[in-house]
């Protein structure tokens, strides 16, 4: 048809063929050593400080995603030609949109435990928490590969005649338009719109918390609004855009979008890259276990000064209050 046909020229364009694998392979370049070097020192000190295994989590989640990229940057590299298999662009597609929900929802808890660790405290004490942390991610594994089963049980290759290629993903029939519309719709939903409420009132209660005793938390303060812009600006295009793209896919309607959408994935890929600095610079247990792990006490001044006043300061939040470990 005449939008298949559009749709076929937009993956041919330069755009697709030289500018995204040029930004995906930024992302497995930067993203493969700091995620493994993350999940490393988590994993070894993990005994330590059990409030990581958020953090393991996340960078287990962003570990797994950089793998896959090879095949998604070489398919671009090819002309948007597909040659792995069906399976393996199901697989590929999964984790690509799989990644971007678990990141989204690891990061939402680790904002809620921030805001139970500042705003309530006391609450924060006993084994319970730990063991109702494991289930929580065990749930959110589990609900994600759920939510991603749709893209695993339906076929995302099409063969493009008049190109002489196969595609993954990028170009489907209507009846498939329909359904990931409102496959989407419903990750967004639920992967995006509920976690975002979560974020921004956590994140909110804890800035006026901070900000309300003065100004030596003003650092702390800046640290934190920084990683929630970080995820407003990696995952609000992406979604927002998704959910457009398709809707409009699946009316048949005349699609402006694509070059906007397949950006904002690149950049809710990127995340990948930011979130080991996050670990680094929210987590002062983080900077002394990476430290310790590298054998590099040289560090220790530049990482002292990079410490915002509010993390050393531990004694001005009280000892209940380190809930930036």
């Amino acid at each position: 048809t005449g939008r298949v046909a559009r749709t076929a020229q937009d993956v041919a364009r330069t755009l697709t063929t030289h500018l995204l694998p040029a930004l995906y392979s930024v992302v497995l370049l930067v993203g493969l050593p700091t995620n493994a070097l993350a999940c490393w020192v988590l994993v070894a000190n993990f005994r330590r400080c059990s409030s990581t295994l958020f953090l393991l989590n996340l960078a287990s989640a962003d570990l797994l995603f950089v793998l896959l990229l090879p095949f998604k940057i070489s398919y671009h590299l090819l002309g948007n030609h597909w040659v792995f298999g069906d399976y393996l662009c199901r697989t590929t597609m999964a984790f690509f949109y799989g990644n971007m929900y678990s990141s989204i929802l690891f990061l939402t808890c680790i904002g809620l435990e921030r805001y139970i660790s500042v705003v309530h405290p006391f609450l924060w004490k006993g084994s319970s928490w730990m063991w109702g942390k494991v289930c929580v991610c065990v749930g959110i594994w589990l609900v994600v590969g759920l939510g991603m089963s749709p893209l695993l049980f339906h076929s995302q290759i099409r063969h493009i005649s008049s190109l002489n290629i196969t595609t993954c993903h990028d170009v489907l029939g209507k009846d498939k338009h329909m359904f990931l519309a409102y496959y989407f719709l419903s990750l967004v939903g639920v992967g995006f719109g509920l976690p975002f409420v979560l974020m921004t009132i956590s994140y909110s209660c804890i800035l006026v918390r901070l900000l309300a005793k003065g100004r030596q938390h003003r650092q702390l303060v800046c640290v934190l609004a920084l990683v929630f812009l970080v995820f407003i600006l990696c995952f609000t295009p992406s979604n927002v855009l998704l959910f457009i793209h398709y809707m409009l896919e699946a009316k048949g309607c005349h699609n402006v979008t694509y070059k906007w959408y397949i950006m904002a994935l690149v950049l809710s890929a990127f995340n990948n890259c930011f979130d080991p600095f996050v670990y680094f610079y929210v987590s002062k247990d983080f900077r002394g276990w990476v430290r310790d792990g590298l054998g590099e006490d040289s560090l220790a001044p530049e990482v002292q000064r990079a410490e915002p006043a509010g993390l050393r300061g531990g004694a001005q939040l009280g000892t209940q209050h380190k809930w930036l470990h």
